[in-house]
């Protein structure tokens, strides 16, 4: 048997193209194709007449991360990196090099844009064939934002912050009237110092009888210490906290992403989050809908999945199948997929851990053990007495 020579740094008399490189059946093709059929022209008017470096085109962006998308890369610096270093991507680029901050800018600025080239893909696939809809899953997980957990604020906390800054600024605002030679955003001598602000901090913690927290009073010394335009921005940052908070009930809130929540993942941590949603086509691995949310359970987004789908690929064929955990398990939902006329298969918490192969705790009188007579709304326990609920559940006369 021979061995192939190394042809490694051996270049090529004619350069290939880089199309040439990737196979013909490649699904880059098919995004070239929807992504085209997308019309561009008012979003790129904003960039026509601007100063500066031209704008990339709004095509090859979105060609971009509508293949990132089905290849799961979510991060614009890893799509940067594939521009400059896989075929497909540099091919989707037409070899530009757009870096990570046009991408994530991109990103934000366009989320319409990318929604719409979202279920342009979803119903091509339909057209296609490509969809199949015979089996559809839906599972959330849980995605920790880009915010500290200590770097949260009560209500309190935040009265307190904006009961101190309207302080500085009264006191400005009487110094200007003594000394015209101030500027307006100025604190007062006394508050010049970062160490000065920390002293009067403590002061009025021990007049307020209120013990503020590491992250309050950073915030409070950014203020003091910051320029106009920083003082707005934290100010901002004060107003957004208060409404989430107003928005949510929650007793605190991150200041840094006020819609995140704290909750538990798979490692067993309490984290600032979020809870995405995804819906997708089982034999195409293809998502027909997805969602970001707020809730810490899923029990209320088997409803929202299921209309964003419908809302995608039109009416769901009858034998279609729909997947989901245990956490999208409750009576609700069973309700819903059942006037629905939708063949759906979520199993409780104790099939849930009998699959996992964890033996359940099982009692004479667990949940399970109870029937339910749905015509006179009563339960019936193991040993055949009525469980109603009138106002409260009652068992032989006796509210629970």
């Amino acid at each position: 048997m021979t061995i192939r020579s190394d042809k490694m740094g051996q270049s090529w008399l004619l350069p290939p193209s880089v199309s040439d490189l990737i196979p013909v059946d490649h699904i880059c093709y098919l995004v070239i194709a929807i992504v085209n059929s997308i019309e561009v022209c008012e979003i790129e008017k904003k960039y026509r007449f601007k100063p500066g470096n031209p704008a990339y085109p709004r095509r090859m962006l979105l060609r971009l991360l509508v293949q990132a998308a089905i290849d799961g890369v979510w991060s614009s610096r890893k799509i940067d990196k594939l521009t400059q270093e896989n075929v497909v991507y540099m091919y989707l680029a037409g070899n530009a090099k757009p870096n990570f901050r046009t991408i994530c800018n991109f990103k934000s600025e366009n989320k319409e844009l990318i929604e719409a080239v979202f279920k342009k893909t979803v119903t091509s696939a339909k057209a296609l064939g490509i969809l199949k809809l015979g089996h559809l899953s839906t599972d959330g997980t849980k995605m920790k934002a880009n915010a500290s957990n200590n770097y949260t604020l009560s209500k309190a906390e935040i009265e307190a912050i904006r009961e101190i800054i309207e302080r500085g600024i009264a006191i400005d605002e009487e110094e200007d009237k003594l000394y015209g030679d101030k500027r307006g955003d100025e604190l007062p001598p006394e508050l010049n110092t970062q160490r000065k602000i920390r002293e009067k901090l403590k002061e009025i913690e021990e007049a307020s009888g209120r013990r503020l927290k590491s992250a309050a009073k950073r915030i409070i010394e950014q203020h003091a210490l910051g320029d106009e335009l920083q003082k707005e921005q934290i100010e901002d940052k004060l107003k957004k906290a208060e409404e989430e908070l107003k928005k949510s009930g929650r007793k605190a809130v991150s200041l840094t992403d006020p819609e995140a929540r704290f909750m538990e993942n798979k490692k067993e941590r309490i984290e600032l989050s979020y809870n995405p949603q995804i819906t997708a086509d089982h034999d195409s691995g293809i998502i027909v809908a997805n969602d970001v949310t707020q809730d810490c359970t899923d029990h209320h987004q088997l409803q929202p999945q299921v209309e964003k789908t419908e809302e995608n690929v039109g009416e769901l064929p009858e034998d279609t199948k729909l997947g989901f955990d245990n956490g999208y398990f409750s009576g609700a939902n069973l309700r819903y997929l059942e006037e629905k006329g939708l063949d759906g298969y979520i199993p409780d918490s104790k099939q849930a851990g009998e699959m996992k192969g964890n033996k359940p705790k099982d009692g004479p009188y667990s949940k399970d053990k109870f029937e339910y007579d749905e015509d006179k709304d009563q339960f019936i326990c193991p040993n055949g007495e009525m469980l109603s609920r009138k106002g409260e559940y009652e068992y032989n006369g006796k509210p629970l």
